[in-house]
Parts: C-alpha cells; sequence; structure tokens
C-alpha cells in the first residue's frame, strides 16, 4: 500500500521555554489546521517521517505552540527546529472551485498551449515572490511561474497541465 502524500503545513522554528513546547511557523496564518491536531507528521531534509503525537497545542499570535509526546527539555525541542510539519493530503478540507494545493500539481503532465509535451511537474517550488512548477522534460528542466498568462489550465481529471510562453524560461540541464 502506497503512503498518502503528505502536506508542509509548517516548520519547527525553535524552542519556546525550557519544557519542550516548540514554536511551530504556519505557512499559511489564517489556517486553523494545525491547531487541535492528535498527530502530525515531521519531515526533515531527508524527507524521512515521524509521526508526532500532539499532547498539546495553543495559538501564539501567527505560530501554534506544540507539546509533543516523549520531546522533554530545551535540548530535545532544539533538536526538532527546522522540520517541516505535515499532515495527510486526504486531512486538508476540499479546495474552493477556483483553488488547488500544489500537492495536486506534482506528477501533472505539462503541455504547450498548441499541445506539445514539455514533460512533468516534479515539484512546486515556493520563492518569496512567486511559486513555481519544477517542470522536467526530456530537453532539460525548467521553472514556470503559477501565475497568468503562463498557466493558462489546469486539469486534475485528465491529469495535464496547460502552459503558454513557456520559452521565456531557461531551460537547464536535469538534476
Amino acid at each position: 500500500m502506497a503512503e498518502p502524500a503528505m502536506v508542509a503545513l509548517g516548520a519547527v522554528t525553535r524552542p519556546h521555554g525550557v519544557r519542550g513546547e516548540v514554536r511551530v511557523h504556519r505557512f499559511n496564518p489564517d489556517s486553523p489546521l494545525l491547531l487541535d491536531r492528535e498527530k502530525v507528521w515531521l519531515r526533515g531534509p531527508d524527507g524521512l517521517l515521524r509521526e508526532m503525537r500532539v499532547e498539546r497545542s495553543r495559538p501564539h499570535g501567527e505560530l501554534v505552540l506544540y507539546v509533543f509526546e516523549g520531546v522533554v527539555g530545551r535540548e530535545a525541542a532544539e533538536a526538532l527546529r527546522g522540520l517541516e510539519v505535515c499532515v495527510p493530503r486526504d486531512d486538508l478540507p476540499p479546495p474552493d472551485e477556483d483553488e488547488l494545493y500544489h500537492i495536486d500539481l506534482e506528477g501533472l503532465r505539462v503541455r504547450a498551449e498548441d499541445g506539445a509535451a514539455l514533460g512533468v511537474v516534479a515539484e512546486v517550488i515556493r520563492y518569496p515572490s512567486v511559486d513555481c512548477l519544477l517542470v522536467e522534460g526530456e530537453d532539460g528542466v525548467r521553472e514556470i511561474p503559477i501565475l497568468e498568462p503562463y498557466v493558462i489550465d489546469v486539469d486534475l481529471d485528465e491529469g495535464v497541465l496547460t502552459v503558454r510562453h513557456h520559452e521565456d524560461f531557461e531551460l537547464r540541464r536535469k538534476r
């Protein structure tokens, strides 16, 4: 059975106090999804997931403070710094009609407006100014901003994302 797709909703920034509580930066400060959870998964740079039971959570401005089962003391909390806080994709509410989750774009076939195949969305990269699709094709890799006029259609049922002006973006060798 395949593991469920996990979505990063925040990241542990640092300990809060000396008893093991941690501060979690929410990627979407308006979202309540990290509050009142019984468990979350922590993901490190290696991609490995670690299931964590949440003993307590509370809002703290735009942050969420967590107490995890088994994390006692500042040193144990410090060891979690920088880890992403994830939940299964299936735990997310359905997006509005005009919205998409980035994770739903990964794996879509990308084609140009004229129908030419450009590759597959390998991942969505979040930059401070814009989110971009990392599209891997036979001819290399390119980043395409998730903005009009570039992304013109997303058909999740067909698994296809249509773009225009892709030639405006540098083509790099595959990574």
